[in-house]
């Protein structure tokens, strides 16, 4: 909701310095004792009604100046959705990393006779081997999602310049 008022403000902003369009304006030619003259009044009986039409360099420079604004607007909105993404990946990060220290937590609660069901020597044995097993699940998938986060900070980067 907040990003579509900002894109509905920011269209209104570039709308602003858009000119009305111009108006074609009229000059009027006389001949004043065998030369030709210039006004924007009726100069005379003869007067003869010459349309002058709008030119278009203040136009075409505002619409490259729209284009410019609405690509910084574009920019901006894209490092927005950037920074949301790598938002959702940190907590997700953080969850998988909560979600290790509880299972090491409870690994380290490991028994004698849970151990020996897993055919371990020792209980440090079994505490090792399924910490191992724990980090293997949940590592790889914290290494991806850091990857993405970089992969994102990077694009985020090249849209800044």
């Amino acid at each position: 909701m907040y990003l579509r008022q900002l894109q509905l403000t920011m269209v209104c902003a570039v709308a602003m310095l858009i000119p009305p369009a111009a108006v074609a304006t009229a000059a009027y030619q006389c001949t004043v004792d065998g030369v030709a003259t210039f006004s924007q009044l009726p100069c005379g009986d003869d007067a003869k009604e010459i349309k002058i039409p709008p030119t278009n360099v203040t136009q075409a420079a505002n619409t490259q100046q729209s284009k410019d604004i609405m690509a910084s607007v574009d920019s901006y909105v894209a490092m927005q959705k950037i920074d949301r993404e790598i938002a959702v990946y940190q907590r997700e990060i953080k969850q998988l990393q909560d979600t290790l220290a509880e299972q090491k937590t409870k690994i380290n609660y490991m028994t004698q006779d849970s151990a020996n069901k897993m055919g371990a020597n020792s209980i440090a044995d079994a505490i090792a081997k399924r910490t191992a097993q724990a980090e293997q699940r949940i590592e790889p998938k914290i290494k991806q999602y850091q990857q993405q986060i970089d992969a994102l900070k990077a694009f985020k980067t090249q849209l800044s310049q």
